[in-house]
């Protein structure tokens, strides 16, 4: 009488095979989607310091506010922005290349902007 024996062993290494590839392409993604994050936080920043600057003109000089901020980005970022002045807030706008070349397929900018503004006198 012959008897068959089916063999289980092999299946565990696939099984634990699989889930470790798929760990170490979650953390990958993870970490591509935490550089475009950090990327995204630093230019908030650059443009609120942008604002900020032109803001300060703002109470002095209405008409020069966006040519300070522009002044100061290229001074100390070296990035141009758009600007948008009124008598008491400005606006930027900030944009930038994604820094991660895998997902600037599905991002390829991101953006930034920040609005700051003086105090009305009552």
């Amino acid at each position: 009488m012959f008897r068959f024996f089916r063999s289980d062993s092999g299946q565990i290494s696939i099984l634990v095979l699989a889930i470790s590839i798929a760990l170490l392409i979650g953390t990958a993604l993870i970490g591509m989607v935490a550089e475009v994050i950090v990327a995204q936080q630093r230019l908030n920043s650059k443009a609120e310091a942008i604002a900020l600057a032109g803001a300060q003109e703002l109470e002095f000089n209405q008409e020069q506010a966006c040519a300070v901020a522009q002044e100061f980005s290229t001074a100390n970022y070296g990035v141009t922005v758009e600007c948008l002045s009124e008598s008491t807030s400005i606006e930027i706008l900030l944009s930038d290349l994604n820094p991660n070349r895998f997902l600037n397929v599905f991002l390829p900018k991101i953006q930034a902007t920040s609005r700051a503004g003086i105090a009305g006198s009552d």
